[in-house]
């Protein structure tokens, strides 16, 4: 087993706050769960380094610069910016100088944080520049203040403002917090496409013809707005109509299959089995009701 590496500097001024939690054994096997949280208005020297520890660690920079070093890249952190990193992972995080860092943190872990993890280091470098309307930094002063309010309630509000400050990190990285004003109205049109004619076979060049812009871009727009790729948009449509016919009615598999549009019934139970979990005659046996 890798040991726990940590080096760092407690430069800090007297008013910051330090909070190291004691998560109870439910919050450790079934909730989100705070390790350490803080506000720190940092002093000269200020540095953290440390790799092979079991948390995640969230960071916004409320004033002031900081500096990070994560997966052989550096970064300079400035106001509004929120890194969100693994600390299994090598890191090295210190104040600037001239400008000393002003920051909330919190380590984190527990549930499915590396899930939201693992999605949100897909698509990004480890911070974001937040917008000015970001709830982000009110939601970690909420937890900051629970930690410090020990109470039987303080473990599941935790968890549930640990759920909100995830989320909002997975909507600011994928670009899903933009305004709906903004969506071209095209990607509307394909959702109302697929919606009705899901049964038919179309192609990603059939809709980028049909509404006049290049496959490429219309795949990187349709899965900005709506969170899919219009393959796996079209999918889930035709799984959720699968469904209801395997629930409510007694017509063969492989008919259900044809009726949703796919055309070989071993690539249908095979899909079906990849997003439900279940065989589809396994999911009519478990849901379908007797008659």
């Amino acid at each position: 087993m890798t040991t726990h590496k940590e080096n760092f500097t407690t430069a800090w001024s007297e008013d910051s706050i330090r909070f190291i939690s004691s998560p109870s054994v439910f919050a450790k096997s079934t909730l989100y769960y705070v390790q350490e949280i803080g506000h720190f208005r940092t002093l000269p020297g200020y540095f953290t380094e440390r790799e092979q520890l079991d948390s995640y660690l969230i960071v916004y920079t409320i004033k002031g610069k900081g500096r990070l070093k994560y997966q052989g890249k550096s970064f300079i952190l400035q106001p509004q910016q929120v890194f969100f990193i693994h600390c299994e992972d090598y890191h090295f995080y210190e104040t600037d100088p001239l400008e000393p860092w002003e920051l909330l943190w919190v380590h984190i872990h527990g549930s499915s944080t590396s899930g939201y993890y693992k999605q949100f280091a897909a698509n990004n470098e480890p911070f974001l520049q937040l917008s000015p309307e970001s709830s982000i930094p009110a939601v970690l002063r909420q937890i900051l203040h629970f930690q410090q309010q020990r109470s039987a309630r303080t473990e599941l509000i935790s968890s549930k403002l640990l759920v909100d400050l995830l989320t909002e990190l997975m909507l600011a990285a994928q670009n899903l917090a933009v305004s709906e004003t903004d969506k071209p109205s095209y990607i509307e049109d394909i959702c109302q496409t697929l919606e009705h004619r899901f049964n038919e076979s179309i192609s990603l060049d059939q809709l980028a013809h049909e509404h006049a812009v290049s496959k490429y871009h219309l795949a990187k727009q349709f899965k900005r707005y709506t969170g899919y790729a219009p393959h796996e948009f079209l999918i889930s449509i035709r799984m959720t109509h699968a469904k209801e016919r395997l629930k409510y009615s007694n017509i063969p598999i492989s008919e259900i299959a044809t009726s949703v549009g796919i055309d070989n019934v071993s690539h249908f139970i095979n899909l079906f089995k990849d997003r439900a979990g279940y065989t589809p005659l396994a999911y009519r046996k478990k849901w379908q009701r007797p008659r």
